[in-house]
């Protein structure tokens, strides 16, 4: 569902350090940090996925995986790069966290495309990240974990196609009786969990520009997790593409 084009690139973000650059200056009391992902660079289409960080892992079946964590600040975001080689050639794909810096907000072919969010651009600056909701989540590095106050968030172009022209997994387009959600959840250290819910389609409509959510509710969590629930579900799960787009993520630093 993922598959893109194999390419290079020459920056490293593998690991990056955790840099506290980007308070917010105007409260000193507030002591927060906004994660913006200007700090890094994206290859000549707009984007980066990962490559081939050290050795891989063989994840048998011709597909080999290589893990290219990043950080901004006090967050931690997983990034997979994978290859498959066969008989027909090799392709490519990833889960986690994608960046981007795309300006584009249509959608035609899943690369580069899939890269893009529907206003064409970022909440703010220059970059956002694309992440695909299959388990994935975001650490937070401080030790007993933090207050997310609040993110913005968009639908990734992917899904808006999906949404309006249907396609091979979701199906015909969205009526006005379809509806796409995510849920952020939040994990404490102590193991429970709580819930925030955002709609990005429902009543016939879908998200189209940057909105923010409020996370205070989530209180001071250690990770974040994001699960997509929608009414065009089968056996095997949601069939809409389940991607959102996030920017500028304000963090409570103790």
């Amino acid at each position: 569902m993922k598959k893109i084009n194999t390419w290079m690139m020459a920056v490293a973000l593998v690991a990056a350090p955790i840099l506290f650059t980007a308070c917010d200056d105007d409260d000193e009391k507030d002591k927060t940090y906004t994660v913006d992902f200007e700090a890094f660079a994206t290859n000549d289409d707009g984007y980066w996925i990962g490559g081939q960080n050290g050795e891989g892992i063989d994840m048998g079946y011709g597909t080999k995986s290589w893990y290219n964590p990043y950080a901004d600040g006090p967050l931690e975001f997983n990034l997979t790069y994978s290859e498959n080689t066969s008989e027909y050639g090799t392709s490519t794909f990833w889960s986690g966290f994608a960046l981007s810096s795309r300006r584009a907000s249509g959608f035609a072919n899943l690369t580069p495309d899939q890269y893009n969010n529907v206003t064409g651009k970022a909440h703010k600056g220059n970059n956002f990240i694309v992440a695909t909701l299959y388990g994935e989540q975001i650490d937070v590095a401080i030790e007993g974990g933090a207050v997310i106050e609040s993110l913005w968030y968009t639908n990734s172009s992917y899904t808006v196609n999906s949404i309006l022209n249907g396609d091979y997994y979701s199906g015909s387009p969205f009526t006005n009786e379809d509806w796409l959600t995510c849920t952020f959840v939040g994990h404490h250290a102590d193991g429970t969990k709580a819930t925030v819910d955002v709609d990005l389609a429902s009543n016939g409509k879908y998200l189209k520009e940057w909105k923010q959510v409020n996370l205070r509710p989530l209180g001071k969590i250690v990770a974040l997790d994001f699960v997509m629930t929608g009414s065009r579900t089968g056996e095997y799960g949601l069939n809409t593409p389940a991607y959102i787009c996030l920017d500028d993520i304000k963090v409570q630093i103790p």
